[in-house]
């Protein structure tokens, strides 16, 4: 039998959550699809109803309720779109746009099962390395758009109208589309800035 390497478990948990954007959230006996943005302090953050912030055992499900999905028991923080709160709402908001909902939540993960393997919710809310690199090169990058474009093309094989780079951190980028985020991966992490303008122009 196969020793079961925490580490190498919860990294694997990160990578997918990392690599997703959307989920389907279980509280009492209702199921809501959800698009969530992870912050560059590691938590989630996603719109909420106001049902959703009752008192519930709530279940997430990453990237939706299927087999073999992510499965994560967390607990929501009422947000506010005013202070320090309002960068978070504005992050999702330059991933996917307007929020179906008008409060805000921050996802506290407990716990979480993939692939048969149970990982502490600690280990899935880490800080991005990239965060004081991240707005110099989306601005660098969506001053023209073809090299992204075709990028997409490349690594994810999607054709994207008006890409725009909205999120780097060391295991990928989030480019937003039309119909929802584009997540690209590098086969190694990035290290640093020059490693993310390589990766980009090398698929242009």
């Amino acid at each position: 039998m196969e020793a079961y390497d925490e580490k190498q478990a919860t990294d694997e948990a990160w990578k997918f959550l990392r690599s997703n954007s959307t989920a389907t959230l279980r509280f009492g006996e209702h199921l809501q699809d959800v698009s969530y943005v992870i912050c560059n302090d590691g938590f989630m953050v996603i719109p909420v109803m106001v049902a959703m912030l009752q008192p519930h055992d709530m279940v997430m499900y990453v990237p939706e309720y299927v087999d073999d999905c992510m499965e994560m028991h967390i607990s929501l923080e009422q947000l506010s779109e005013d202070g320090e709160d309002g960068v978070r709402a504005d992050r999702w908001q330059m991933y996917h746009g307007e929020p179906p909902d008008v409060r805000w939540a921050k996802v506290e993960i407990d716990a979480a099962r993939f692939h048969e393997k149970f990982i502490d919710g600690e280990g899935l809310c880490r800080v991005n390395e990239f965060a004081e690199l991240e707005a110099s090169l989306c601005k660098q990058f969506n001053s023209s758009t073809a090299k992204l474009a075709k990028a997409c093309l490349h690594v994810a094989n999607v054709e994207v109208e008006s890409p725009l780079l909205v999120g780097v951190d060391p295991l990928g980028l989030d480019i937003r589309a039309r119909f929802g985020i584009v997540r690209l991966e590098p086969k190694v992490p990035f290290e640093n800035a020059q490693h993310v303008e390589s990766f980009i122009s090398r698929r242009a």
